[in-house]
């Protein structure tokens, strides 16, 4: 009877909007897939996972008194579906050997932190990140002073106020914390290498303390 295989080694990244989670993500992927030996990893963002269409789903109220989805909510996010999917990507053949989970809230919600092997939190000032996530989303109109207004109203009733509420407080979960401004290229063989040494303990049957 052939053994089943065992499953991907699973890391999360989480850290505040614009912080640099889906960047360091990538980077990590490329550092194992070029690192000795080469792993697969496959990246699953929690944005694939809003509830956004779903009447029931959080709401934030703008200054203006217009009502949004609240993107910056624990409950914005089905993590229950993602932990499924989390759960069957990573078993039996054709799994990857990492998968790579990143998101605001992968350190708050327990559903998707006990899972874990290797917890990232990424962190980065908020004036920086407000910065970053203003250029973004602005994108090449960037004299569009009525969209900036509501980019900026948004932030502060919903980006600002989830920070400091849920994503900030899961950092004391993350076994790692890295700067979202440092220099990706180098740290992300680190943490590659991490990585590796965790996938060979549990590929020889060791646990990681995930």
């Amino acid at each position: 009877m052939s053994a089943i295989p065992p499953r991907s080694l699973l890391v999360g990244i989480a850290g505040g909007t614009a912080s640099g989670k889906s960047r360091f993500a990538a980077a990590l992927a490329q550092a194992l897939a070029e690192g000795r030996p080469p792993l697969s990893a496959q990246i699953i963002p929690s944005d694939h996972y809003f509830r956004n269409h779903d009447p029931a789903g959080p709401k934030v109220t703008l200054p203006s008194g217009e009502a949004y989805f609240d993107y910056n909510h624990p409950d914005a996010v089905d993590h229950a579906r993602l932990a499924a999917d989390l759960d069957r990507l990573s078993q039996g053949e054709g799994a990857p050997d990492v998968l790579i989970v990143e998101g605001l809230m992968i350190l708050y919600a327990p559903l998707i932190r006990e899972r874990l092997d290797l917890r990232l939190f990424i962190e980065l000032e908020a004036d920086e990140r407000a910065l970053r996530r203003l250029v973004r989303n602005l994108g090449q109109d960037p004299i569009d002073l009525e969209k900036g207004r509501w980019i900026a109203d948004y932030y502060t009733v919903s980006a600002r106020v989830g920070h400091i509420r849920y994503v900030e407080p899961s950092r004391v979960y993350a076994d790692l914390i890295l700067r979202g401004d440092g220099d990706f290229g180098r740290l992300a063989p680190m943490v590659a290498a991490v990585v590796r040494d965790l996938y060979a303990r549990k590929r020889s049957g060791g646990e990681s303390d995930g």
